[in-house]
């Protein structure tokens, strides 16, 4: 008998139900994964919920790509893993009957076993339930390859701006931040930010440049026309001064529902720019933040704000939505279905 599971399901735009399926049978290379805790992508997701990324014509379809759970199977030639096993995972095996994008967002799940990333022995699931969205703005931090010293700025700080500072604070940088909720700056400075700015001041990009003089990274995580003209003018002009080798960095973590138009021999104040768009993350994004958690350099928890039984999601995206300013983050908890 196949097992029956629960899933958080946008039936229509707007609209969030739970729906109850039957998982595929696990192939040999594969293993199933009890659900633990699950992270809400809030940005993307609610704009999936709002029919944007493609999810137009798709629904009802099963959101969701960080989920922490523990194997209860494994398939005969999936030798790399063992009952009892922790992992962290993302984008599991498709559900007959039902779109998925990307699937994560239920309480059991099959995976291909080359997928999963398995967590330290004695690992806290709600600290490394970050792990999956974490890796996202750790590849874009790394592509800009940080110096130890130089100055860092992130337009930003829900969930994947607030990583990208964390993760450039890691490296060694000087980090200052921007948003329009005072709740998130206030967060940022508590993670270790050495300055943050409400961006709705209207003079937001020279209060910035005052703290920083200019960056040698900046990272867009707004999603917006107004947080990518504020990106481009803290781009550090002087770069081929002093001891600086590398042109200053634009990092695009983000998607764009509008428009956004810039005139390329001017749409920052220096003379070059490397531009950096990393659209996912890789496996080795994914081992690599699992160890950086194992060694405390930040703690996952800490970016966790409420835990909310998966029943309540209607009410959860809704807060990620509509309160930004209360509700910085969402993960589901799982383990009591």
């Amino acid at each position: 008998m196949s097992q029956s599971f629960e899933a958080i399901v946008f039936s229509a735009p707007g609209e969030i139900e739970i729906r109850r399926f039957n998982l595929p049978p696990c192939g040999p290379q594969e293993i199933v994964v009890k659900t633990l805790y699950t992270l809400v992508s809030s940005g993307t997701e609610n704009r999936v919920l709002a029919g944007h990324y493609g999810a137009q014509g798709h629904f009802p379809l099963i959101p969701g790509y960080s989920v922490v759970g523990e194997v209860i199977e494994v398939g005969a030639e999936a030798l790399a893993w063992q009952v009892g096993d922790l992992v962290s995972a993302g984008n599991p095996q498709k559900v007959p009957g039902i779109h998925q994008q990307w699937g994560g967002q239920a309480s059991f799940h099959v995976y291909d076993a080359a997928k999963p990333v398995l967590l330290p022995r004695g690992a806290s699931p709600l600290d490394y339930v970050v792990a999956e969205l974490s890796a996202i703005s750790f590849r874009g931090a790394q592509m800009a390859s940080p110096q130890r010293g130089e100055v860092a700025a992130v337009i930003g700080q829900g969930l994947i701006g607030a990583f990208s500072a964390a993760w450039l604070g890691v490296f060694g940088c000087r980090v200052v931040v921007a948003d329009v909720a005072p709740s998130r700056l206030e967060r940022a400075l508590q993670n270790g930010v050495s300055a943050a700015v409400n961006a709705r001041d209207e003079n937001a990009s020279a209060r910035l440049k005052s703290l920083c003089g200019g960056a040698d990274i900046v990272v867009e995580s707004s999603g917006n026309a107004r947080g990518f003209a504020l990106a481009t003018s803290l781009l550090r002009e002087d770069w081929t001064n002093g001891a600086k080798t590398h042109a200053p960095r634009l990092v695009l973590q983000a998607n764009y529902i509008e428009e956004i138009s810039l005139n390329p021999c001017n749409f920052f104040g220096g003379e070059a720019v490397q531009v950096f768009a990393p659209v996912d993350r890789r496996r080795e994004d994914r081992l690599a933040v699992v160890e950086h958690l194992r060694r405390g350099d930040l703690r996952g928890a800490d970016f966790v704000g409420e835990v909310m039984a998966p029943q309540n999601a209607p009410e959860a995206y809704r807060k990620l939505r509509e309160a930004p300013d209360e509700c910085f983050s969402v993960a589901f908890d799982w383990t009591k279905g």
